[in-house]
């Protein structure tokens, strides 16, 4: 295998590649798994490319129109690239060290159990992994989890996935959370991308205090906590984002007002021209095919993140404009990967999207129909459900 690279006066670059190996053919081009048998022998003749050039350049250029074979080799450089440069500093700390320093040094198991005006929230530690939980119903399920000594890590998948929203607009510069749990998400999101609004929306006074007291974190200028009910937030500010996450739920699991086709619509108003809204969406249940129903009932275009396949999680990502190309989307995911320098790398996010297919036995729930906690009850035949 042998690949040159040159950059001549007028910046025009040159690729030369000869492939000498075993039945060459398996590699394509596109978005096959060809990608997964070539990259680690690409990737790693970029990683040294890019050394000696500008790899912005490099992406910008092989994802211009025109050049959609190249476009899966621009997401390889970019993946390459990101291994070189680390994450962006933000201008205020986002967590408090010395809470962490110190939940470090606590000896593993139960560091607090915290009644609050809405439910019982339980803190657990094991190694440096500290987590949140709501427990009824969900013996050892856990809601949300930090990593103490590593603030760029984000041990629960469903919280990679809930990233992919990010490559949809074209210039996401505002994002609302509705939910905020122990504020993995918003610290992972603003360390990466300190140019980036985050309002992070939630019900439960209580979490918010259990999330400063036990993991630390901060409000800065750029993040901002708001205790208040997601869909009265909404009401009352008629602010647009580009991103709108919903993970929001009670001891009960998801609340109905939350899940119902007056809600979404909401969700849809305030939403920028091309923004998207993401949801975490449990499987399994007739209310995981009513969620998906009500959806479309109000979005024209939903895709699937699977989280978790056995138990069927997934992050939905609904937009109100028509879908996006794969192409395109994996180019928006490029660039933002280049400029912000993602732990997880949003292009190999998004190459997991799948089109959200019907499953049978949803009903559209609205305001005056929503029996959800009927319907969490109710299993879909073949599936499995979340513990």
């Amino acid at each position: 295998m042998i690949i040159s690279f040159t950059v001549d006066n007028q910046m025009s670059i040159k690729i030369s590649v000869n492939f000498a190996m075993f039945d060459s053919r398996c590699l394509n081009l596109g978005f096959c798994s060809g990608i997964y048998t070539w990259y680690p022998l690409i990737s790693s003749m970029l990683v040294i490319m890019l050394k000696h050039t500008a790899a912005g350049f490099v992406c910008r250029f092989l994802v211009a129109p025109g050049l959609k074979p190249f476009r899966s080799i621009a997401v390889l450089i970019t993946l390459a690239y990101s291994g070189l440069a680390a994450p962006a500093t933000h201008a205020e700390p986002l967590f408090d060290e010395s809470v962490r320093a110190a939940m470090v040094e606590r000896a593993n198991g139960r560091i607090a159990h915290v009644e609050t005006q809405y439910t019982d929230l339980f803190i657990d530690k094991l190694g440096s992994m500290l987590s949140m939980s709501l427990r009824y119903k969900r013996e050892g399920y856990v809601d949300s989890m930090t990593n103490l000594k590593d603030p760029d890590d984000l041990p629960l998948d469903y919280s990679r996935k809930i990233t992919a929203s990010l490559a949809y607009p074209r210039e996401p510069k505002r994002l609302l959370m509705i939910g905020l749990g122990a504020g993995s998400i918003s610290t992972y999101l603003g360390r990466h991308m300190p140019d980036l609004t985050i309002d992070a929306v939630e019900v439960d006074p209580g979490v918010i205090e259990a999330a400063k007291t036990y993991f630390g974190i901060r409000e800065t200028g750029k993040v901002r906590f708001i205790a208040n009910d997601g869909r009265v937030y909404l009401t009352q500010n008629k602010d647009r984002y580009d991103v709108i996450l919903v993970d929001a739920c009670h001891r009960l699991g998801v609340p109905f007002h939350l899940l119902t086709k007056e809600f979404y619509l909401l969700v849809k108003q305030r939403l920028a021209p091309d923004g998207v809204a993401a949801f975490n969406v449990i499987g399994g249940t007739k209310l995981y095919a009513s969620t998906l129903v009500t959806l479309r009932a109000v979005f024209p275009t939903l895709d699937v993140y699977p989280v978790n396949e056995q138990e069927g999680e997934v992050i939905a990502v609904a937009s109100p404009a028509a879908a996006i190309e794969r192409e395109t989307l994996l180019s928006r995911a490029a660039t933002l990967q280049e400029r912000y320098h993602f732990r997880y790398p949003l292009p190999s996010v998004v190459m997991q999207r799948r089109e959200a297919e019907a499953v049978p036995g949803g009903e559209l729930l609205t305001d005056d129909f929503a029996p959800v906690n009927l319907y969490e009850t109710i299993v879909v035949r073949g599936a499995r459900r979340r513990r």
